[in-house]
């Protein structure tokens, strides 16, 4: 009876394992997040964007973590999905933010797109321009 039980346990907890593992090595690669980052403070340094008419635009912030010394500080260029989540970020502000990488170029470099951003009026806003109302 108690190897019937242990067999059971052993089933139970090693079919999730297996599942999250096969998932992350097969699984979709739009889904993998390469590298995610999340800054109490990002020091927005510039914005910028580039619009191919009637093709595509893309918006992008380029900033460091505000908190980090100025010898380690690496700069991350976060591409926004929404026009009216890139008007309300300003330059030369800080902002509590979250990006991951869900994309790498072919150098293997990761390409970051916005998660969430908290605006200085307290309310917050996804990089698809969807306002979180927590």
């Amino acid at each position: 009876m108690r190897d019937k039980k242990m067999i059971l346990i052993l089933v139970i907890v090693l079919i999730p394992i297996a599942i999250i593992t096969l998932n992350y090595f097969i699984g979709d690669e739009n889904e993998k997040v390469y590298s995610h980052q999340s800054f109490g403070g990002m020091y927005i340094e510039e914005k910028g964007h580039y619009v191919e008419p009637g093709e595509y635009q893309q918006m992008w912030i380029i900033g460091y973590n505000a908190y980090e010394d100025t010898e380690g500080r690496e700069p991350f260029k976060v591409f926004i999905k929404d026009a009216n989540v890139y008007n309300l970020i300003e330059e030369n502000q800080e902002y509590v933010i979250s990006f991951s990488a869900k994309y790498q170029d072919e150098s293997n470099n990761n390409i970051y797109s916005l998660d969430w951003i908290l605006l200085p009026d307290g309310g917050q806003m996804r990089g698809d321009g969807l306002i979180d109302k927590n």
